[in-house]
């Protein structure tokens, strides 16, 4: 009962000052730290260390907002009120087992020879989401097209198979690299993934080197699980994850 008694006649500044100086060192012993990187030693290694100082430097995320899942429910919130409506043009590709994907085009500002980036989403992702959006403007924004392919079903697609789509299946993308290429013969083709669509890609590099070296310039997956397994076993988890 003292205790509680002593906790209540505490002025209130002074548990305000301790939750505050509390949240200050939390955020500077634990929350701030430099990058790791995880790669084995040899070429690129070194490559990375040359190329991006960044490595050397602590990350300081936001200081009111650095929780990882906040920071995607604020983003998300953020983006769709400030990122404006990109006018794509829409092709409907027909597959060889008759399902269709879309490829949204966006070539603002770009030269009609300017290379062409291909945008997989993540898992529910499609052409219209605010990270997607935010991708296709500054790759224009540097002069570099871009195509988001949208996956079957996804996008405003009508289902017209019962064949859905997977991070393990890489037939649709090779489809529409294939595709992309033919269409486009002389230019640079790069392609980014994001979260489902960086293992789809990552699939396709392994299951198709030869094609890709042929075909692309550049590659790069971004915020993809370590282990898929592991990730899918987390997400099915109720409640947060």
């Amino acid at each position: 009962m003292e205790y509680f008694d002593y906790l209540s006649n505490i002025p209130r500044w002074h548990m305000f000052s301790f939750a505050v100086i509390s949240y200050v060192v939390y955020y500077l012993i634990q929350v701030v730290k430099r990058p790791i990187l995880v790669v084995s030693d040899g070429e690129f290694k070194n490559f990375l260390q040359k190329n991006i100082p960044t490595l050397e430097n602590k990350f300081w995320p936001t200081f009111w907002c650095f929780e990882s899942r906040a920071q995607t429910v604020f983003a998300s919130i953020l983006r769709g009120k400030i990122m404006p409506t990109i006018n794509y043009d829409r092709e409907v590709l027909t597959l060889k087992d008759g399902g269709e994907v879309a490829l949204d085009w966006s070539s603002e500002g770009c030269e009609e020879n300017s290379p062409v980036i291909i945008i997989l989403p993540g898992l529910t992702g499609a052409s219209h989401a605010e990270y997607i959006k935010l991708l296709v403007i500054a790759a224009n924004s540097s002069g570099i097209r871009t195509v988001v392919f949208n996956n079957r079903g996804l996008g405003g697609l009508e289902l017209k198979t019962p064949r859905l789509y997977c991070a393990a299946k890489t037939d649709d993308l090779y489809e529409v690299v294939n595709y992309i290429r033919q269409k486009h013969p002389d230019v640079k083709l790069g392609a980014t993934g994001i979260s489902m669509g960086g293992l789809v890609l990552g699939n396709y590099l392994i299951a198709h080197s030869e094609e890709a070296r042929r075909y692309l310039t550049a590659a790069k997956i971004i915020s993809v699980p370590w282990n898929a397994h592991k990730a899918t076993e987390s997400i099915e988890k109720p409640g947060l994850n």
